[in-house]
């Protein structure tokens, strides 16, 4: 990971946050100390200030962590006679900013 990629630690390991858009790393645009900080991804122009990634990023986590979950329960299901599922195993909505959770 390079010094100016932004990412998140979630249970004490480091994730690169990624565009929602185009899925290429994000980092700071201009400097990294400089009020608004802004970070995103120049490329296609999803750029949004420090806090409201960070915030983003971590809504999708916890969706993320979810859908997991879900995706677990949904093939335990599948191969039992006696159980089933409901609920959602894919994103409903569109995120700006995502993390690879690499689980």
């Amino acid at each position: 990971m390079t010094d100016d990629t932004v990412s998140i630690a979630i249970n004490g390991t480091s994730h690169p946050i990624l565009c929602g858009i185009c899925k290429e790393p994000v980092a700071f645009i201009g400097e990294a100390d400089a009020e608004p900080r802004q970070v995103g991804c120049a490329g296609c122009g999803n750029i949004d200030d420090v806090e409201q990634v960070a915030r983003m990023t971590a809504e999708y986590a916890k969706d993320e962590g979810q859908m997991i979950l879900n995706r677990m329960a949904r093939d335990a299901a599948r191969k039992s006679k006696f159980m089933t599922f409901e609920g959602k195993t894919a994103h409903d909505k569109a995120h700006r900013f995502i993390v690879d959770l690499k689980l």
